[in-house]
């Protein structure tokens, strides 16, 4: 089934996501460099900066996941839910966020989704119309599997975190127990098909990339030690 004419295919609002999270992430960590860099006995404002664009980070390699992962029409049913809670302007994200997995999923009974479409009649819902006796739970496609999109994410996160502070010298060896606990989550993750698993990857490949860092960091403390 195709998206109806008049609804949003959602490429614009994942677009947006994207770009957002990967603008603040790379901005923010790149901030907290330059104000360790310029005020190094105060490092509790830069300590704040990466802490926050490395959650923004993790983020962004959630949308990517979710974008990439869903078909078109599951993205215009996400970015739909979204859209629907942005007009009722409640401020419940998680809500928001729930409704919209459902709609991506095709879990949404049509009760439901006849009340988020009167939030806003105008954005029409793109999973088609709507009968008493439709099956709405053939709208999207349910990805089969363990969902361990938790655990994935925190194991990305972990990862990003033990990179981070596996290329500052003075606490490079900070590095090493996040970046352990980040590569027992993304096994984790792994192990098992389902929602989470290609997360899991990136944030194993993150892990090795700052084990790596961590090493190489160690051991130029080393020959510098014994140079001098």
């Amino acid at each position: 089934m195709t998206t109806p004419a008049g609804a949003s295919s959602g490429n614009g609002y994942w677009r947006g996501q994207i770009g957002a999270t990967a603008l603040f992430g790379i901005g923010m960590v790149a901030c907290s460099v330059v104000l360790f860099r310029v005020d190094p006995d105060e490092p509790g404002r830069a300590v704040l900066l990466a802490f926050g664009g490395l959650l923004f980070l993790t983020t962004l390699g959630w949308a990517v996941d979710a974008a990439t992962r869903s078909d078109p029409r599951q993205r215009a049913l996400f970015a739909w839910a979204i859209a629907q809670h942005e007009a009722a302007g409640h401020g419940n994200d998680a809500l928001a966020l729930a409704d919209a997995a459902r709609a991506r999923d095709g879990a949404l009974d049509a009760e439901r989704i006849r009340a988020l479409q009167a939030l806003r009649p105008d954005n029409p819902y793109p999973g088609g119309p709507l009968d008493d006796d439709s099956d709405v739970g053939t709208a999207g496609t349910r990805e089969t599997g363990a969902n361990r999109l938790g655990v994935a994410l925190l194991a990305l996160f972990l990862a990003l975190t033990g990179l981070y502070s596996s290329c500052w010298p003075s606490v490079f060896v900070l590095g090493w127990p996040f970046q352990f606990v980040a590569s027992i989550l993304a096994v984790v993750a792994i192990v098992r098909p389902g929602r989470g698993r290609r997360l899991g990857v990136v944030a194993a490949i993150v892990s090795v990339l700052g084990t790596l860092v961590t090493v190489g960091m160690l051991v130029w403390r080393v020959v510098a030690a014994n140079g001098s």
